[in-house]
């Protein structure tokens, strides 16, 4: 199962802001695509328990967007909104299994296990790494950012390569697991760690990698509390940031890896992030 808040978040069209929530709208579905929809988001606690069904007409709160993906019309709404917010997933929904184009798709008609399929791998998509050599490490600087929440994961990727002035590679983790797992076989220059999640929490995480690498890491959290920040430091941290993080703390923290790293000051290529 899914494991993510639902909720609607109060965010403008364009915005980048952080947010916890995964919402999912739609764009164009016939009126039995629509009830459809909404029964199985009734009858589908797999869905309903980890999902918000947002309306068309709140589409600007959306993270992924279902798309009528044969209808030009949905399509050109679809491409117009993506515009304005590069955090949104389009899923699109088509009777074309050649279908090129868009984010994911799934073909007609919408069926529970299919829908659930897809939704999986949209957040998958920023759960897994893939494993790096340590003859790549002197080519691009190297992060890891670990957060069990999906919208939040992508608003660092969208962050990071904004913010980017040098060549970079983004990796994720969506626990604390995966991220002590990561850390023993990928040499990473930089770590942006939640502090909240299940399971392994990241001052243990943080503590743990610390143990057998240096690696400069930096804890994300809400809260403010000074005695957090004495946890993160004890648990070995470089610094620690509230949530949301402001582009000039990212870009702080990221500048001082690079100092570390001269050799990639003047590389031009380009981020990315798998």
């Amino acid at each position: 199962m899914l494991k993510v808040f639902v909720g609607l978040a109060d965010r403008c069209v364009g915005d980048t802001e952080m947010h916890d929530e995964i919402n999912l709208s739609y764009i164009g579905l016939t009126e039995l695509e629509t009830r459809v929809l909404k029964s199985i988001f009734t009858l589908a606690p797999q869905l309903s328990e980890n999902f918000f069904l947002a309306a068309p007409d709140h589409l600007n709160v959306a993270d992924v967007v279902l798309v009528n993906a044969d209808d030009p019309e949905s399509v050109q709404t679809w491409n117009e909104l993506s515009r304005k917010n590069r955090l949104m997933t389009s899923l699109m929904l088509t009777d074309n299994i050649n279908l090129t184009g868009g984010d994911f798709k799934i073909q007609r008609p919408i069926r529970v296990q299919k829908l659930v399929s897809a939704l999986e791998d949209i957040v998958a998509q920023t759960q897994t790494s893939l494993e790096i050599a340590d003859s790549d490490v002197a080519t691009e600087l190297r992060i890891l950012v670990v957060d069990d929440s999906y919208p939040v994961r992508k608003y660092m990727e969208h962050k990071l390569i904004e913010l980017a002035q040098a060549p970079i590679n983004i990796c994720f983790a969506s626990s604390g697991e995966e991220a002590i797992e990561q850390a023993a076989r990928t040499r990473y220059d930089l770590i942006f760690l939640d502090v909240m999640m299940e399971g392994v929490d990241g001052y243990k995480t943080c503590k743990t990698i610390k143990a057998n690498e240096d690696v400069y890491i930096v804890m994300l959290t809400s809260k403010k509390s000074p005695f957090d920040k004495v946890r993160g430091t004890m648990s070995g941290c470089n610094a620690y940031i509230t949530k949301p993080p402001s582009d000039e703390r990212l870009a702080e923290e990221m500048n001082k890896c690079l100092a570390r790293r001269p050799d990639l000051i003047d590389n031009p290529t380009r981020a990315s992030a798998q």
